[in-house]
């Protein structure tokens, strides 16, 4: 349960709140379970505060400063959590149905399990944050920031994730794990995708056109029906894929031998001259 003193000292106001802080910065907020629906909290320092099963449902939280909060459970429907500071913050298991959270700073968050579906992540920055089991379906992630600085460091874990129709066009998921992720229909118009390791996963009628795979792990995962039209496919793995009916006319650095190793090319499109390589290696 959250102390009373700490919930009393919030209900002063933002400015009194982070005096406070500055005064006791040795003191760890603890805020768990808390009503605070509807407050207007913006520029908020909650660093490290305890916030766990608290209800934030169409709470201001922007600009605050949230780095290293736990936030597990809680419930952020609808919070306005725009340009704010979440590394490293714990959100697993919460609720972000319909959140805002452009330009958010999730660098190294746990969002293991939380719920993120029509957020909107624009420009937010994922680097190394862990989404495994997450659902953000139908999620508005342009040119947000998953990467990860190489393939030992990794990028972020959204292994297993359900990403079905969401905005990802120009989003940097450079050394990310997509391994199983349900990506049927979303847009990843140009986005890097280099190293990116997209194993089984699910990518059924997704728009794919100038995606960069270079490097990209791509074995035995579903392209039925997807777009890859002028998209870079050099040295990426199709080892056991399904191309059943995609577009891959005008594919950049893609060679027989890859093409070779696909599960089936069943209806797929390709250039002429591919086409006739291809049958002639058959």
């Amino acid at each position: 349960m959250a102390e009373k003193e700490h919930v009393e000292k919030l209900k002063q106001g933002v400015d009194s709140w982070n005096s406070w802080r500055l005064e006791n910065s040795d003191i760890v907020p603890d805020l768990s379970d808390t009503n605070l629906q509807g407050k207007d909290l913006r520029e908020v320092n909650l660093r490290r505060a305890n916030l766990s099963g608290a209800d934030l449902r169409e709470t201001s939280l922007r600009w605050g400063y949230l780095s290293e909060a736990n936030l597990s459970s809680a419930n952020l429907r609808w919070a306005d959590l725009r340009e704010t500071l979440l590394d490293r913050a714990n959100l697993r298991d919460a609720i972000l149905h319909g959140a805002q959270l452009v330009g958010a700073n999730l660098n190294e968050a746990d969002l293991r399990g939380v719920f993120l579906r029509e957020a909107i992540l624009r420009d937010a920055i994922l680097c190394r944050a862990d989404l495994r089991w997450a659902n953000l379906r139908e999620v508005d992630i342009r040119w947000a920031d998953l990467s990860g600085t190489d393939r030992r460091g990794g990028g972020a874990n959204l292994r297993r994730a359900n990403l079905r129709g969401s905005d990802m066009r120009g989003t940097n998921l450079r050394w990310a794990d997509l391994s199983w992720a349900l990506l049927d229909g979303a847009k990843l118009i140009g986005a890097d995708l280099v190293g990116t390791n997209l194993s089984r996963a699910f990518l059924e009628g997704a728009n794919l056109i100038g995606a960069d795979f270079a490097g990209a792990d791509l074995s035995g995962a579903f392209l039925d029906k997807a777009s890859l039209m002028g998209a870079n496919l050099s040295e990426a793995n199709l080892e056991g894929a399904f191309l059943r009916w995609a577009n891959l006319r005008r594919v950049k650095n893609l060679s027989v031998k890859q093409l070779s190793q696909a599960a089936t090319l069943h209806g797929a499109e390709l250039d002429e001259e591919l086409r006739k390589k291809v049958e002639a290696a058959i």
